[in-house]
This record gives structure tokens, sequence and C-alpha cells, in this order.
């Protein structure tokens, strides 16, 4: 349960195209301050935070006595520009006021902004402990509770507003959500069935039933969740790109690609249908389209992002495969020395090329990989020489393990991956020789898995290299 079937009713629509009306024509209509709340905060749901400065000036300029609700606004921006030290001294000045449970809520928001998830908790379920909470403070409370990552505990809290008030949707709606949190699918499927025959043109329903289907790759169920919402509501950006990554991801690449290609034309400067338009062509063999695709995406996204990280290994991949050696090289080493902070992406390669993903197109099984722990940089470019030896790409892996090397406090598993792509390679045993006895010495059990021999640490490097297969 969020915003987003609000910012998409008749009633929130026509309230934006006025406003954006207005902006258009350099006139300045009355709008009242929730009016303009809820503008600020669907332009922050979408990321357009210079839309969101213009709207906070507004409400600044039509209600200048309204201090404390402007300062409101102005942390939720700041908030949505992840600017929350800025945000916290910003809420410093509202009055303690134990009955604003509005003010509360921002608070909430800026603990989880600033990682203080156990004070978030507890701050909220003091919040819910009040006998007078209505069901709207109790249903963002218990999102936020969500977001904190107490599921668990939110599920609970959900339960007993449920028997409390058993015609409330919205509990049962913030049920599922707990639910898939915990990954308890069947369970979260069942109550969106049930909601939708009490509201079967909810798009919000069946949003999020497709999203669940998606999520443990049922692709084929989650096209039909997708296709009901567009039969409901044609222009639906979001489940058309749905779509187009279900087409993809079951093969369907012709299918894939007519909707990526309306999607680029729709939003030029998205780096998604770029991506996976480029991955449909190198899937159906036009590798130079593909290229040159992963070359767009490169000028619409962020350098030292991952999306760009990740299109410039693909176009080295597509090089190497195509002759290209010294284009590949470049290429890959680039990449390298490019690289953004979080590499978890590295670790979740399903097909040669790698799929870019973001909060929507994940799924269960990449979920799993990322919350294990806190991926090191090391261990993401690790995974990364090990994808492309595994598709027999050794001259570029080869740049990614000696770059990984520098940085690695224990060189042995690198130093036996370096071994065998030297070796797969052909080069001259003086070459590999040294790797492999660094490999040994550092009683590496991935170098004699490698090249198919029972491990024996007592080996040379000579005797191992006679006894390779």
């Amino acid at each position: 349960m969020d915003n987003k079937e609000y910012f998409e009713s008749p009633e929130f629509r026509t309230l934006l195209e006025k406003y954006e009306q207005g902006c258009k024509e350099g006139s300045r209509s009355y709008f009242g301050l929730d009016e303009l709340s809820d503008i600020l905060a669907y332009y922050i749901s979408t990321n357009e935070l210079e839309q969101a400065e213009e709207v906070f000036k507004l409400a600044k300029a039509l209600h200048p006595s309204e201090k404390h609700d402007i300062v409101k606004m102005e942390v939720r921006l700041l908030l949505g520009k992840n600017e929350p030290e800025k945000a916290l001294r910003k809420f410093g000045e509202l009055p303690v006021d134990a009955s604003d449970e509005d003010a509360t809520l921002l608070q909430v928001e800026i603990l989880i902004a600033t990682k203080e998830y156990k004070e978030a908790r507890n701050t909220i379920i003091d919040l819910l402990n009040r006998t007078q909470i209505d069901k709207e403070t109790a249903c963002e409370a218990l999102e936020l509770m969500l977001d904190c990552g107490f599921a668990q505990d939110a599920l609970q809290i959900t339960e007993y507003f449920i028997k409390r008030m058993p015609d409330e949707l919205c509990f049962l709606e913030i049920k599922a959500e707990c639910l898939i949190e915990q990954q308890y699918t069947n369970e979260a499927i069942a109550i969106y069935n049930n909601l939708l025959d009490r509201n079967p043109y909810s798009l919000y329903y069946w949003e999020q039933l497709a999203h669940i289907y998606y999520m443990i790759e049922k692709y084929g169920k989650s096209l039909e969740c997708f296709e009901y919402e567009l039969t409901i509501k044609e222009d639906g950006d979001y489940a058309t790109m749905m779509q187009g990554y279900c087409y993809y991801f079951m093969h369907d690449y012709v299918r894939a690609e007519k909707i990526f290609l309306i999607l680029e034309d729709k939003f030029p400067s998205s780096v998604m249908p770029y991506f996976y338009h480029a991955l449909c062509q190198a899937a159906t063999g036009n590798y130079d389209k593909a290229v040159s695709l992963f070359g767009k995406v490169e000028e619409v996204a962020e350098e030292e992002s991952i999306d760009v990280m990740l299109a410039r290994i693909n176009k080295a991949i597509l090089y190497e495969k195509t002759g290209e050696a010294e284009h590949a090289e470049e290429i890959i080493s680039v990449a390298l020395l490019s690289h953004p902070d979080d590499l978890r992406q590295l670790l979740t390669a399903g097909q040669e090329l790698y799929e870019l993903r973001d909060k929507e197109n994940l799924t269960f099984r990449e979920i799993n990989i990322y919350d294990t722990k806190d991926w090191s940089k090391e261990e993401g470019l690790f995974a990364l020489a090990r994808h492309l030896m595994k598709h027999r790409h050794f001259e570029i892996s080869r740049y990614a393990l000696f770059y990984v090397r520098t940085i690695a406090t224990d060189t042995a598993d690198i130093d036996a991956c370096i071994a065998f792509a030297t070796y797969s390679l052909h080069e001259e045993e003086e070459d590999y020789l040294q790797y492999i006895e660094n490999a040994i010495s550092g009683k590496s059990s991935l170098l004699f898995e490698l090249f198919g021999i029972v491990y024996d640490a007592s080996l040379t490097a000579k005797d191992f290299i006679k006894m390779i297969p």
C-alpha cells in the first residue's frame, strides 16, 4: 500500500494537470497547502526533484503563515534529496508535540534515513500503542516499520489491527506486504486474489500480484496480471516496462524489443529500455546493434554507476566474441577503473551478458544473494572474473583478476584463476608457473578444481603441470 494508486487517480491527475499547465503558461493559480504537499510527494516519488523544489517555493509564497507545515514539506524535500542530516536539523525547528502524529511519522522517516532502525521501530511502537490512533496513521506507521526491516513485528501488529478493524482493507494490504517481505508468496497471492474479488479494477492489486509472480520468476503469470492492469489503464508505463522484462526472460525477444523501442522514444533519458533493447539484439545475434545500444546507455547513465559498468562489460564480451580483442581489452579496462562502490550486481550474473537490475525487476533469487552479507569490492570483482572465465572470455577475465589482485587480502584463489586463464589461452608454461606455485602454497582448492586434479598441497608447480589432463 502506497501513494501510487492515489497518484494515478483522476482526482490527483486533474490536480497535477492544473499545476503543470499553470507552470507552462507562467501563471500562478491558487493551491491549498494539502494540494501542494501531494504534488510535492508525487515529484519526490518520481525523483523529479527540481519540480519538487518549485512546488516547495510556491507553497512558501502562497502560505507564508503556515510555518509548521512548510517546515514539514522542507524536511520531506530534503529526505527526497537524500540529505538526512539536513532534514534532521530542519526537523529540530518543529515544536515538540506528542499529539502531532504527522511529525512523529516524519521523525521516523528521518531515523530510517540515518539508519537508526531500532529507534525508528521503538518510535513506531509508541505511536501505535496510542489508544486513539486512526486508520491512516496506523497504516503509514506499519509501512515505515516494514521499511525498517521489521517485517515480523509489522505482521504481528497488523494482525491485531485486522481483528480490531476487519473492514479496513489497508491492513490486509499491509499483511500481504509483510508476507512478501518474508517470502511467504503463496499466502500473499491468496490475499491479493481475495482483494481482487472485492475490487477487480484495482490497478494496485493487479500490479502487486503481478510483481509477486515476477519475483518468483513465474513470468507467464506475471505477464497475464500486467495485461489485466493495462486493460484497465492503457497507458501504464510501469506495467508496459514489466511486460517487456517478462517477454525478455521468457526469450520472446521480438515482443520484448517492440516494447523497449516504444519506451526509448517515450523516455529518451531512461537507461533500462536501451539496456534491455541491447540484450534483445545480442540474444538474436545482432552484436553491432547491441554494442551501439550499450554505448547509448553510457551516454544517458551517470558515470561510475553500475549501469555504465555493466554496459561496458557487455560491450567487452561482445567485442571479444566478434574477434575485436583490442577493443575488448580497452573497454574492460575502463570498466574496471570507473566502477561504482556497490558491486552486488556482479554476483548475480545469469546469462553470458549481464542483465541490469533495479528495485522493480529484482527477483527473490537476487535479493537473497544481495542480503546475505555486505559484499566487498574484492568479492564483486572476483565474481566478475569468474563469470568471464565461465564463458571462456579468458583474456578479459585476466584484466579483472589482475585488478582485484591489487586489493585482495588473500590472492591464492585469484592466482589459481590467473593460472587457469593463462593456460587456457595456450601461453607459455613460464607465464603461469609462478601463479600455480602461489596458489598451491596458499592452499587454494580452487586451483585443483579448475584443472580437474585431486587436491594435493604437497605437489610442486612442475609436478602439478605434468598432471594436467
